[in-house]
């Protein structure tokens, strides 16, 4: 069974994508690599092009916070949770 990499943690998907860049500037085959870490080819061509476009480099690879609406639960939670 192939991962897709929504059960693994951001830092550990961070660390993969590191290592992959690493061994394909190396000179191994994207294919090679890809399925060493259990991931589809086209992951490692991806990133391999995310790496490469736009002046970013490496840093584009890097994991990022997720963007949206914050969460509510918190709030409410410190809101109420002084003692009476």
């Amino acid at each position: 069974m192939k991962r897709d990499g929504r059960s693994l943690a951001h830092n550990i998907l961070e660390e993969m994508r590191m290592l992959a860049l690493e061994r394909m500037n190396d000179g191994e085959h994207p294919d090679a690599v890809s399925a060493s870490f259990g991931m589809h080819r086209s992951w490692a061509y991806k990133l391999r092009a995310k790496a490469r476009g736009r002046g970013r480099g490496v840093r584009a690879l890097r994991s990022t916070q997720a963007t949206g609406r914050p969460r509510k639960y918190a709030n409410w939670y410190s809101v109420n949770s002084v003692s009476r």
